[in-house]
């Protein structure tokens, strides 16, 4: 069914989310913190890499979130997290680190576990990280080619949000996966560890 007032919304969470991870990203990539002092020249030089990163990693893993969903029945859409999403700029500035839980894809009417609905949240819980395990593959060929940092950047941020969402805590992808397919957790829990491995 279709909702303009939905939509509109959707796109406008997107977006602060973006902004806000895109800001969050390059303190942590540019080791700025309130402490440590931030360098506002190479912040604005390392925010725009950060957002055209944040485009496929975070967007893309969202979206095929949505998509996958959709593609199966469902009606699905992005929403913010108001209350987590601003963790994603205080911990880098005090603690260095980043916390992205910008939001989540809702989805009804959701059908729970059994009953068939354990492969549908097996396929939507498992397309974020896929898509993020497939841009971190592209990311190292791209990278392997041309040595630009930009694309150690590209891999590295899709293979950590993969492996991020991968694990096991509710409400993260992973918390889904190993319930409705152990086997197949594994497997792309394993390539996940790999990838970022493979970065490092």
């Amino acid at each position: 069914m279709y909702d303009p007032y939905l939509k509109k919304r959707e796109w406008i969470d997107m977006a602060v989310a973006l902004i806000i991870l895109s800001i969050g990203f390059s303190l942590v990539l540019t080791g700025s913190t309130i402490f440590r002092g931030i360098n506002f020249v190479k912040l604005l030089q390392v925010l725009p890499i950060s957002m055209f990163i944040l485009l496929f990693a975070f967007l893309g893993h969202e979206i095929a979130h949505r998509q996958v969903a959709r593609r199966l029945g469902y009606h699905a859409f992005f929403q913010a997290d108001y209350q987590l999403l601003p963790l994603a700029l205080i911990l880098p500035l005090f603690f260095g680190f980043i916390f992205a839980a910008p939001g989540a894809v809702v989805i009804s009417p959701f059908r729970l576990y059994g009953r068939g609905g354990d492969r549908d949240v097996f396929f939507i819980a498992a397309a974020g990280p896929l898509t993020n395990i497939t841009f971190a593959a592209v990311g190292i060929a791209a990278y392997t080619l041309t040595k630009a940092m930009l694309w150690w950047y590209f891999t590295y941020i899709n293979a950590w949000l993969a492996l991020f969402n991968l694990l096991p805590i509710p409400p993260l992808d992973g918390s889904k996966m190993i319930k409705t397919n152990l086997a197949m957790w594994m497997l792309i829990f394993g390539m996940s560890i790999l990838l970022l491995w493979f970065v490092w």
